[in-house]
């Protein structure tokens, strides 16, 4: 390589870096925000079958390792749905019960509170902050988050 060819390709290769970065973004929009994607209307559970309310702070998203999204109406029903799989679950994104915001569900706290009513009556809300969650009740991490089923 002449030192002409390297800097042809040290000129090319940013604009070819910001191209595949832009398309992740567009490809995946979570990356920019730290959103998941949107829940497609009419997406039903994939543990009850119940159309999830795409603005519900309940809501969750696991892709599994195969790639496949799964949407969830309740935080319990997806704990429920994996509580024996749970190396099937690859990303896992629930929503901050104090802001509403999606965050990432591994890193969440969890906590089970009977005055928090949820679509399907688990009363599991997850947060992004400890302090917050302790708020609420005994935080439990996502390991800890399944055994609040019951």
């Amino acid at each position: 390589m002449t030192p002409r060819d390297i800097n042809g390709l040290a000129l090319r290769v940013p604009g070819m870096a910001a191209a595949l970065l832009l398309a992740a973004i567009v490809s995946f929009p979570s990356l920019l925000h730290g959103q998941s994607v949107a829940v497609p209307q009419g997406t039903k559970c994939g543990e009850c079958g119940m159309v999830v309310d795409e603005n519900s702070k309940f809501a969750s998203e696991v892709t599994t390792k195969d790639g496949k999204d799964l949407f969830f109406c309740d935080i319990g029903d997806m704990l429920f749905h994996f509580r024996s799989d749970r190396e099937k679950m690859n990303n896992v994104r629930v929503r901050d019960y104090a802001t509403g915001e999606w965050i990432d569900g591994k890193k969440a706290w969890y906590v089970l509170n009977r005055k928090i009513p949820t679509p399907m009556s688990w009363s599991i809300a997850a947060f992004a902050m400890e302090s917050s969650a302790k708020k609420r009740g005994d935080p439990a991490d996502f390991n800890g988050a399944f055994k609040l089923l019951r």
